[in-house]
């Protein structure tokens, strides 16, 4: 055990308490219209996150939540995935006047919200978007509508059953997480954009592959041969889906509708303590990123534990770490996910000097130069290494000062 990193835990736990507990911290969805289920929500939640490659994080959620919830809510409403065929005339799919290219527009007219903020977006009006990686986006968000369609495109169905399949298991969470990359990302590719113009084809290797994946759920061998091979690299590496299903059990916002959409399917009270537990929580990946890899900060929480010359990513020394010593710690791997926000203020700005990693072994250390310990005003600690607007809880109450 090493205390200094054990401190180190409880930072990032500080940091993550703030972030969920006001909504400002963070973005929420811009759904094309407010009256939509929860179910639709949550998966609009879950298929914007597979665009979330190389593009800022408000384009994806602006833009992309627009579109991609009413390409949602009309699916649901049609029953059909010919909105995915482009070269229906009703389809969400566009190709470009040049090229090959393609990418989504909605059917409804931009909000206010697009207007003042995306104009380059909106053609006549209808909202465009168009993710870094479209082709391999575009194949796995068919992949997840045809899966659905065994489920009348409810998404709370299948999270229902993969929940009451896995909810007596130990991990039962990385369970979850499993079932969910296989309907979404497993044997993705970066498809060829003639590709994405054969809808017919793609349609028919789509429900090919459906019965693929039925096939490892329901067979209880194949899952876990599957599942024990997954666990080894590829659990490390699905930062996407880790971040959707980290927000369904966290984000106040996508918690709701989570919530909501299972309560209707019939889950109870003892269900959601079970979900929303530590030991749930504790079961979630950090999701690895260019931000928690950062070498400054890397070096610097490393330093002096067993890991200091470490190669391996740092959410794998996190878990192993945590894994070995989670009877010392009050924090869980997945809140060094701050490090999204935390880096790029504190680290990048060569603010170490008030930081409060550095503070734990540099007597002069400015840090509570920053703590004013004043329960009327916002944290400084928290809005200057995060920008995070939180009242200070007092020094009794916080786990840093």
């Amino acid at each position: 055990m090493n205390q200094r990193f054990n401190e180190i835990f409880e930072i990032m736990s500080f940091y993550d308490d703030f972030r969920w507990a006001n909504n400002d911290n963070y973005n929420l969805i811009n759904f094309f219209k407010t009256d939509l289920g929860e179910d639709t929500k949550i998966l609009t939640h879950w298929l914007c996150y597979v665009t979330d490659r190389q593009m800022p994080f408000k384009i994806i959620w602006d833009v992309g939540g627009f579109v991609i919830s009413e390409l949602i809510y009309q699916i649901k409403e049609s029953k059909t995935l010919d909105l995915l065929n482009p070269k229906n005339d009703i389809s969400f799919i566009r190709k470009e006047n040049t090229g090959n290219k393609y990418f989504l527009i909605n059917q409804s007219d931009a909000n206010e919200l697009i207007r003042n903020n995306y104009k380059k977006y909106i053609i006549n009006n209808k909202v465009k978007f168009k993710s870094q990686f479209f082709r391999s986006n575009y194949f796995a968000i068919l992949y997840t509508f045809v899966f659905l369609a065994d489920y009348d495109f409810n998404f709370y169905k299948f999270l229902k059953e993969i929940y009451l399949r896995n909810k007596h298991k130990e991990d039962f969470i990385k369970r979850i997480l499993f079932s969910l990359y296989l309907i979404t990302y497993y044997n993705g590719k970066q498809p060829s954009s003639n590709e994405i113009g054969n809808f017919v084809t793609n349609y028919r290797k789509s429900k090919e592959r459906k019965e693929q994946i039925k096939n490892i759920l329901n067979t209880n061998d194949i899952f876990e041969q599957k599942f024990k091979v997954f666990r080894k690299h590829k659990i490390y590496e699905q930062k996407r889906a880790w971040c959707s299903l980290r927000d369904f059990l966290k984000s106040p916002e996508s918690k709701y509708y989570f919530r909501n959409s299972l309560r209707k399917e019939g889950l109870v009270d003892e269900d959601f303590d079970k979900l929303f537990s530590l030991h749930s929580l504790s079961q979630l990946e950090l999701p690895g990123d260019v931000w928690n890899n950062n070498s400054k900060f890397r070096t610097c929480i490393l330093k002096n534990t067993e890991y200091e010359d470490s190669k391996k990513q740092l959410n794998r020394i996190i878990r192993e770490y945590y894994d070995k010593n989670s009877s010392y710690l009050q924090a869980y791997p997945e809140q060094f996910d701050i490090t999204f926000d935390f880096v790029p203020r504190m680290c990048e700005q060569d603010n170490c000097d008030i930081c409060p990693i550095d503070k734990i072994s540099d007597d002069i250390n400015n840090f509570y130069k920053v703590c004013v310990k004043d329960e009327n005003m916002f944290c400084p600690v928290a809005l200057v290494g995060c920008n995070y607007k939180n009242n200070c809880i007092g020094k009794i109450a916080c786990k840093i000062a």
